[in-house]
């Protein structure tokens, strides 16, 4: 959609629409957080992005007493018809969770803390399946229907 308006001076301004765009000049701003809450206490944060044109998301995790620096520098790579989205693994005694790109119907190799390899399917409710593990109880929560919420796990 090529849009003109009076602030522009003539000049057209392209607004960009993800699946109308094959290439967007990224505008992004800081969206929000996430915070994971297990008890009394935060265990993680997810720090998310925006673009302002094309409204892709871009996630960065913050774990509770890592003080790493990442390897990379800058916003990480998006995969093409993902969802940044956080699974929790639970088994009553240890949580852990991973922020990860998904998509409707997709398999997984999870593993963690909790479980070490677990085959997960993403169900097309968002809702995780897994065909291994049966004991250990497996939540998906869609960073972009969280942004600035609290998420207790």
């Amino acid at each position: 959609m090529v849009r003109q308006n009076r602030f522009n001076r003539g000049i057209m301004v392209a607004r960009a629409m993800s699946s109308q765009l094959t290439e967007c000049r990224h505008n992004v701003v800081y969206a929000g957080v996430i915070n994971l809450i297990r008890g009394f206490g935060v265990i993680g944060t997810i720090d998310a992005w925006t673009c302002t044109l094309c409204n892709e998301i871009w996630c960065d995790e913050r774990r509770l007493g890592v003080q790493e620096i990442p390897s990379e520098v800058g916003l990480p790579k998006r995969i093409d018809g993902t969802e940044w989205a956080v699974i929790f693994c639970d088994d009553g005694v240890k949580t852990d969770w991973n922020l990860v790109q998904v998509k409707k119907r997709q398999e997984l190799d999870h593993s963690c803390a909790v479980s070490s390899g677990c085959n997960v399917k993403v169900e097309d409710d968002w809702s995780l399946t897994c065909t291994t593990e049966q004991h250990i109880t497996h939540r998906l929560i869609l960073v972009r229907n969280s942004l600035n919420k609290n998420v207790y796990v």
